[in-house]
């Protein structure tokens, strides 16, 4: 009787084990979105450069964004924002 109730223990713990293994958590991210995240904050002027500079300040970010700008002059990422704002801003008015 007692190797049965050890033999229970035993297997109850094994199913609890391997399903706390088995659940998948809902909100990861794709290597895509991590990256896409990754070039916005670059893009932003946020992504920290110096161990020093944490959070960065007001002029690291107006300094990273104007570096980004040269390095990618043809990103137009901020005038194709400003313009889906736009379109979604007068979504709601009709004539």
């Amino acid at each position: 009787m007692r190797t049965a109730a050890s033999l229970a223990i035993i297997a109850l713990a094994l199913a609890s084990s391997t399903s706390a293994f088995a659940q998948t958590s809902s909100s990861a991210l794709t290597r895509a979105e991590v990256r896409a995240q990754l070039i916005q904050a670059e893009r932003d002027g946020i992504m920290p450069y110096s161990k020093v500079d944490y959070p960065p300040s007001a002029e690291t970010i107006a300094r990273n964004k104007e570096l980004y700008k040269i390095r990618h002059p043809h990103d137009n990422s901020e005038a194709t924002a400003t313009a889906h704002q736009d379109t979604h801003d007068m979504s709601g008015v009709m004539n």
